[in-house]
């Protein structure tokens, strides 16, 4: 008879997030039993998200050195040595990676199981020789990366978002197949550290953001030279003994052909979903992705014990999975949980300039009686001008009452100003209390203050509030 293991949380998964909620839950106290499934690399996730960081610094670095110039600084030529930056990105990850070992978990009281896995049903796992019985079962299994049905595709070596880091060699030329955000982070950088890159969005580019910053962003990497042709698809790749040929079809119709020396794949993810493991569980599928799991937006499944989060849950964002795990360690602890709302989670590119957006997908416009779409741009302010970055600008979105429904932030800091309004949405706060703001002097955050202020302008306190504010100066 197998061992019967009970406990309040089981979480299938040991990568990054995984094992950051099998710390936060034994924190709260709850029996935790982690599953590190055959594959799942200790640090993984987190080892990625670093290196690609640390490689992104350096592609900046070289870009402040080559245009220096503007500053009143001597313009020096950067000369980048891929297995320098390469092995310092990889330095950087094994330097967090005890936080994430083994026996760091055992010690905190997290059991650990290494074995395959498979649901029993939707109450009951299989690990080995072990069933878990739990309260809440956690898929935790992340993510893969999307591969484009393109015919030669795998007749030649390719890159991944989560392979290229390993890279110790100059890409002379790198085709970008893709048109998400990490598409464009990545062609920057490799074009900053000295590639010739072209990008083939393969399909929308961005459509999750406003097209105006969106153009904006655009114009900039093709000035650092980044080739980008929107509208485009790679029709056919053609191996040849030196090189990578490309097939293509430009968004009038145009053939033409294009010779690489590397390809990145970045064309967006896919939950890793290992049908073995789910059979027993007999989870709903969405109809409109089968590739996805029907879930509720706090990752919540067709079964009441079963809960997907992060690239499992299709939320490839650190926010959204971030919110997810928050959401389930709240519900193992008996305590209540605000409903996750994905439109107020930021989503962000971080290039330069970066760009950041809240609020419904697509066009930032008043869709609404009442509704109102302030502007502000980066030039107006002291920050800008000190570092001599003017490509910057706000959108806001204001509905009735002053309720924040949408914002759009393009340029330096971008990320940082979404998520303070990303937490001015979630309590309720209006726009007129942003032109209230206290922000230090060259301060980025002086265009959200310029928002406020226009909407204070426009919304002016009524007869009733000024007699009201001049009565209580008179009450002791």
């Amino acid at each position: 008879m197998a061992d019967i293991l009970k406990a309040d949380l089981c979480i299938i998964g040991a990568g990054a997030l995984g094992r950051t909620l099998a710390l936060a839950a034994r924190a709260r106290g709850l029996t935790t039993v982690l599953v590190s499934r055959p594959g799942d690399a200790p640090g993984e996730t987190t080892s990625g998200a670093l290196r690609r960081a640390a490689i992104m610094a350096s592609a900046e670095r070289a870009h402040a050195m080559a245009s220096a110039g503007a500053l009143g600084l001597a313009r020096a030529e950067p000369k980048p040595s891929f297995r320098a930056i390469g092995e310092r990105a990889a330095a950087l990850a094994e330097a967090t990676a005890p936080a994430a070992a083994p026996a760091h978990l055992i010690a905190q009281g997290v059991t650990l199981l290494d074995d395959n896995a498979a649901f029993l049903d939707s109450r009951t796992l299989r690990v080995g020789a072990v069933s878990i019985r739990a309260g809440q079962f956690v898929l935790a299994t992340g993510s893969t990366p999307r591969l484009p049905d393109i015919p030669g595709l795998h007749q030649v070596a390719f890159f991944t978002p989560d392979t290229i880091l390993a890279n110790l060699r100059k890409l002379s030329h790198l085709l970008v197949i893709g048109g998400d955000a990490m598409a464009l982070e990545l062609a920057q950088a490799y074009a900053r550290l000295g590639s010739t890159v072209t990008l083939v969005p393969q399909g929308p580019l961005l459509i999750d953001f406003d097209p105006e910053p969106v153009a904006v962003l655009l114009r900039a990497l093709r000035e650092e030279g980044v080739t980008i042709l929107e509208g485009a698809s790679v029709t056919a790749v053609l191996p040849r003994s030196q090189g990578i040929g490309i097939a293509l079809a430009h968004a009038d119709g145009a053939l033409a052909t294009l010779d690489v020396s590397h390809i990145l794949l970045a064309a967006g993810r896919v939950p890793q979903l290992d049908a073995d493991l789910l059979a027993g569980a007999r989870l709903r599928r969405d109809r409109l992705r089968p590739d996805h799991l029907l879930l509720r937006p706090d990752g919540q499944t067709s079964a009441a014990r079963i809960t997907a989060i992060g690239g499992a849950a299709g939320a490839f964002d650190g926010p959204h999975a971030l919110r997810q795990l928050a959401h389930v360690l709240a519900r193992a602890s008996g305590r209540p949980a605000m409903p996750i709302d994905p439109l107020r989670l930021p989503r962000l590119v971080n290039t330069t300039p970066a760009l950041a957006q809240l609020g419904r997908p697509g066009a930032l416009q008043p869709a609404g009686q009442g509704q109102l779409l302030l502007r502000a741009s980066a030039s107006q302010t002291e920050a800008a001008w000190a570092a001599g970055d003017l490509a910057g600008s706000a959108k806001l979105l204001v509905g009735t009452k002053g309720a924040i429904l949408g914002v759009s932030i393009l340029g330096s800091g971008a990320g940082d100003l979404a998520a303070m309004l990303a937490l001015a949405l979630e309590r309720g706060i209006g726009a007129a209390a942003l032109g209230d703001l206290l922000v230090p002097a060259a301060s980025r955050a002086a265009l959200l203050v310029d928002l406020g202020r226009q909407y204070q302008s426009l919304h002016p306190p009524s007869a009733w509030a000024r007699r009201w504010a001049a009565l209580r100066q008179l009450l002791p």
